[in-house]
């Protein structure tokens, strides 16, 4: 919450100087570090509960499409933004884990 009010605060007050301001807020993503966590069988029944797509997906190209796009000239009118790259897991109606 406050890093997107931070990126919206910025996207405000550097538009004047033609600097445009966006944030990614990824979920777990396939990596090295995550990658003991995924292999766990609850952690995969949480995931096929939970998470829309059924799969959190890798790194690239999950972020990295995001990333290219904003640095691309077809991003020029896009400022203030913050891309959810979650396989979906933020949509209302979500189960509560509790409840799993």
């Amino acid at each position: 919450m406050a890093l997107d009010m931070f990126t919206r605060m910025m996207a405000l007050e550097m538009g004047v100087y033609n600097i445009r301001v966006n944030s990614i807020a990824p979920a777990i993503f396939r990596s090295e570090i995550t990658e003991s966590l995924i292999q766990k069988e609850s952690y995969k029944r949480v995931v096929s509960k939970i998470v829309p797509l059924r799969d959190f997906g890798k790194t690239n190209p999950a972020i990295t499409s995001v990333v290219r796009y904003l640095n691309l000239h077809a991003s020029e009118y896009v400022s203030g933004n913050i891309f959810i790259v979650d396989s979906g897991c933020s949509l209302t109606g979500v189960p509560i884990f509790s409840s799993l």
